[in-house]
């Protein structure tokens, strides 16, 4: 006979086969963003007709260039959403911790939430008020399986240093920026989905005017224009707020630079999609920067809130049964 007892695995161990998992999810949802743009940049939405999840009524239809893209992005998105699937159950298995918790549905129903928005998209004509909340939801999902990942491989410092705790005044900041960030990006989305991106053929001046015109799909466009530089000033405001604790929080400190530098990139991005006039590769990387940001300010969001121990970072020990050699009876 032998004995067999039970050794409980190391937190190190069980990050050490879920963590490949969260990089690739997360690669592949900011993957799953930029395609969900490519469809939209290109008007292919329709590339498959009608039909959904079939294209064209087919499994595999005869490829034209719309239906290439449509197809790829419908092919792309149904193997994120195996991966989110696993790298929830994981979540919900290993860790007991309300926020991983909220995280990881916060993936698993956007994600869905997303692929039921483009099937009713497909399927139903829809209007651009109804379109740019596809987006939206994108940047979510995005946001939540980026945060998910962070906290899979830095949660032991991460939390540490959310023990430190944050006035209250630049708690509301932080939140109150990311919130009026994302109706910023509703309405970028909703200039590009009523076809207004050109209704500007200048930049930062709009059509040469003079003075400001906020009629028609020009006054869109100028509407955006004003509350994106509104988000600038925002992150502004949060960097040189958050450098007074760089010490003791250089985590908010370096995610509210990281956050001004890409709203930098962002509006240069957005210059450059009118002068370029509307170049694929140009407004594809305004939606990736937009993405990055959004997560960006998430992150702040989560650091500015209470920590908790480092003890109670940890995953579930997960027991493994190890051999121990034979015993005598």
């Amino acid at each position: 006979m032998s004995n067999r007892r039970v050794v409980p695995r190391s937190a190190d161990d069980v990050r050490q086969w879920v963590q490949p998992l969260a990089d690739v999810a997360a690669l592949g949802m900011f993957l799953v963003v930029l395609m969900g743009a490519t469809v939209t940049d290109t008007g292919s939405a329709t590339g498959c007709g009608r039909s959904w999840p079939l294209c064209k009524g087919q499994f595999i239809p005869q490829f034209a260039i719309a239906t290439l893209i449509e197809f790829s992005h419908r092919l792309v998105t149904g193997v994120e959403g195996i991966l989110i699937f696993a790298l929830t159950v994981a979540v919900l298995i290993l860790w007991k911790r309300r926020e991983m918790r909220v995280l990881a549905a916060a993936m698993l129903i956007t994600l869905l939430l997303q692929s039921g928005m483009g099937a009713a998209a497909v399927m139903w004509p829809q209007s651009p008020a109804v379109l740019a909340l596809h987006l939206g939801i994108s940047l979510v999902a995005f946001a939540s399986v980026a945060l998910t990942t962070l906290s899979i491989r830095y949660d032991r410092d991460l939390r540490r240093l959310r023990g430190n705790a944050t006035s209250a005044a630049f708690r509301l900041a932080v939140w109150a920026a990311t919130i009026y960030t994302y109706l910023v990006v509703y309405s970028g989305a909703y200039v590009r989905h009523a076809g207004a991106s050109m209704a500007c053929v200048d930049w930062p001046s709009c059509n040469g005017a003079t003075w400001i015109t906020f009629g028609g799909l020009t006054g869109v466009v100028v509407i955006h224009r004003i509350v994106a530089f509104g988000v600038f000033l925002a992150m502004v405001g949060l960097a040189g707020w958050s450098y007074r604790t760089r010490e003791i929080r250089p985590d908010l400190y370096r995610g509210s630079v990281a956050a001004l530098v890409l709203v930098v990139l962002q509006g240069l991005a957005g210059g450059l999609i009118v002068l370029t006039r509307l170049d694929l590769l140009t407004t594809l990387a305004h939606t990736g920067i937009v993405a990055l940001l959004f997560a960006s300010l998430c992150f702040l969001c989560r650091q500015t809130l209470a920590g908790a121990t480092v003890e109670e970072a940890e995953p579930s020990v997960v027991p493994a049964t190890v051999g121990v050699g034979p015993a005598s009876g």
